[in-house]
């Protein structure tokens, strides 16, 4: 999986271990966290962990890591695309190579690996699965969040429909998760005005936590979701219902 240093990442390979997965974790720049959650696996029950630094703006650093996952294991089972940045910047900010950064990152990395994964998905024997991790912005536009990360994470939504049909016969199921406000390293970022704006809007009054995403793309993830493909499960407090 992608983006695994902290936050949302971080909390589903945790659960992922406590499930007995093998894990390989990516990461771009927190190379010291990284190492803390893959030894947390470890101690979780994690019937492997490996981790690897990953630039998914450089195909070539992506093929590197199929490879060595080829290497390693012969073929996988489960991909989670959750790497990504998100730079909080208002809409008069954004030069172009700020849209194209995050867009690259966000929407074409992750279609570039998943790519580069699907050989690998097609040699596993038993239940495959992709999930991608969206955002409520790709769904109601930025509130909060810029609109550059909002169009990339909507693209990302597109990417996981269309492989989810493309993919069917192959019996590869490909679902997202849609999280709203989570409290994680990104969302420490927000001014305090921009926290009570976004604690406004929700229903239940509260921010979510990682782990309230981990669950439901642990179930995704597995052969409990075996007749759900071109889903995306919303984890918003009630922030978009319907």
């Amino acid at each position: 999986m992608t983006g695994a240093s902290s936050g949302i990442g971080a909390a589903i390979a945790k659960q992922l271990a406590s499930e007995g997965y093998a894990l390989w974790l990516t990461y771009n720049s927190q190379d010291r966290a990284v190492l803390e959650v893959a030894e947390a696996c470890r101690e979780i029950g994690a019937a492997e962990v490996h981790h690897s630094p990953q630039d998914l703006r450089d195909s070539s650093s992506i093929a590197g890591f199929a490879a060595a996952v080829k290497e390693t294991w012969g073929a996988c089972h489960v991909l989670i695309n959750n790497g990504g940045i998100c730079p909080y910047q208002a809409y008069e900010d954004i030069t172009e190579d700020d849209w194209d950064l995050v867009l690259e990152t966000n929407a074409r990395g992750s279609f570039v690996l998943t790519r580069h994964i699907i050989p690998l998905l097609q040699a596993s024997a038993g239940d495959k699965s992709i999930v991608n991790i969206s955002s409520l912005a790709a769904q109601v536009g930025g509130i909060t969040a810029p609109i550059h990360y909002a169009a990339s994470k909507a693209a990302l939504l597109a990417i996981s429909k269309s492989f989810a049909r493309q993919l069917a016969p192959d019996k590869i199921r490909v679902n997202s998760v849609a999280p709203g406000s989570i409290q994680t390293p990104i969302t420490d970022k927000l001014t305090p005005d921009n926290r009570e704006t976004m604690a406004k809007l929700i229903p239940l009054g509260q921010f979510g936590t990682p782990d309230d995403v981990a669950w439901i793309v642990s179930a995704l993830a597995s052969d409990r979701a075996g007749f759900v493909t071109g889903a995306t499960y919303d984890i918003n407090g009630g922030v978009r219902i319907g």
